[in-house]
């Protein structure tokens, strides 16, 4: 854990973040500077909206700052919940991440102290002990994948203006990486390297607040998948596990199911209260990503189409909605993943219930009314994340797409 530990503190800790460092450290200076940065963040959501407003009656200048304005949006969002929440993201990263909260669970706490060698008790081992691994392997690859991406879409932005301006012959052409309004002129060469570089500054700053907060809250979520899995494997195997453990004293099987089967609600109980209090705070993000990205699906992909396809210039916008389009890819697929995961663990419960004890069945039916309501990641009313929902995300955004077409077009 400490190799991922490591890899997020260092990425958040540059948006002054230190959600992942340790408890014990006097961190006082860095939450001013994220104070600062949430600032940086404001500041940047406003020059982007003044813009865009400013120029709604030219459409194509509109259009082209509006991609700056989507992300700008998603950027003060996520600066302003990490600063917002953070005492409760450290709660929940000691609860799911910084531990392993499935040796919680009396029955994995035993297999994990002891060395196994009934089959299905070892499975149960593995499983619990690579899925973390595994779990922790990919998100560290995930973090970096999503870095190198916002950085690449963000230099490609930032290179553009220098790049013209270095083959210009007019000496007092003044062009900026982003679409903003500022309320200065840029007349002056110092203003305007300024400028530039509060540009700079936030582009690698949306770096941090895109890949380091969104790959935590997968993490999360991911892990919430996790203990589902590891909950229907004990549920499917109940019968083999305690026969394992009891090692052929018959009298103990039945008392051995039905106290297993009570540490698996408790444990099912204990993980969907941590995934309601988790999306009462990430609802509003999910929310504002996928309305966002739909206008962002629209505008960029109207850029692409009104512009020279393989122009070195659009190529950003190429890299910017297909960032978008894999973020909410991502969490939609997590979200059908906990649906499908909860679907498993509903008929894992009733697995086999005819062999146990009356007491045993009245403790199954009570179980299979809790799992069947599900662990749902709602984003507004009744919409929940899941793979329809991306469905409806990419539909909507082309949509858009084909509208203001034909409003260029007529």
């Amino acid at each position: 854990m400490d190799e991922t530990q490591k890899i997020f503190h260092r990425v958040l800790l540059f948006a002054g973040i230190t959600i992942f460092g340790k408890p014990d450290q006097n961190y006082k200076k860095w939450l001013l500077f994220q104070y600062f940065n949430v600032f940086i963040g404001f500041l940047t959501f406003m020059f982007t909206t003044i813009f865009v407003l400013s120029n709604v009656s030219d459409i194509l200048i509109c259009i082209q700052g509006a991609c700056i304005w989507t992300t700008g949006v998603i950027m003060f969002i996520s600066l302003g919940i990490c600063l917002l929440y953070r005492k409760e993201f450290r709660s929940f990263l000691d609860q799911m991440v910084l531990v392993d909260y499935a040796l919680e669970m009396p029955l994995i706490k035993h297999i994990s102290q002891i060395q196994v060698e009934h089959e299905k008790l070892r499975q149960l081992k593995e499983l619990v002990n690579k899925s973390q691994k595994n779990l922790l392997k990919l998100t560290r690859i995930l973090l970096k994948a999503y870095v190198f991406s916002v950085w690449l879409c963000v230099t490609l932005y930032l290179c553009g203006p220098i790049y013209r301006m270095s083959v210009s012959q007019d000496k007092s052409l003044r062009l900026l990486a982003f679409d903003m309004w500022f309320p200065w002129g840029l007349e002056n060469f110092t203003v305007y390297v300024a400028s530039f570089v509060f540009h700079a500054y936030a582009a690698f700053l949306c770096c941090i607040a895109y890949a380091g907060l969104q790959s935590m809250i997968i993490l999360l979520v991911a892990q919430i998948i996790r203990h589902l899995r590891i909950l229907t494997f004990v549920l499917l195997n109940l019968n083999e596990l305690v026969e394992e453990l009891v090692e052929g004293k018959v009298e103990l099987w039945q008392p051995g199911c039905t106290l297993i089967l009570s540490q698996c609600v408790d444990h099912y109980v204990k993980i969907k209260r941590f995934a309601n209090r988790l999306n009462s705070i990430t609802r509003p993000f999910y929310l504002a990503l996928i309305l966002v990205a739909i206008m962002l699906v629209c505008v960029c992909s109207v850029k692409i189409a009104i512009s020279d396809k393989l122009s070195p210039d659009v190529m950003k916008y190429y890299v910017h909605e297909i960032c978008f389009i894999m973020v909410v890819l991502m969490f939609c697929f997590l979200g059908q993943q906990v649906d499908n995961e909860c679907e498993k663990l509903e008929k894992a419960v009733t697995e086999k219930w005819y062999i146990f004890s009356s007491q045993h069945r009245v403790n199954v039916r009570i179980f299979e009314m809790a799992v069947s309501q599900r662990m749902p990641i709602y984003i507004f009313g009744s919409i929940a994340l899941s793979l329809p929902t991306f469905t409806w995300f990419i539909k909507t955004g082309m949509s858009f797409f084909t509208l203001v077409m034909s409003v260029l077009n007529e």
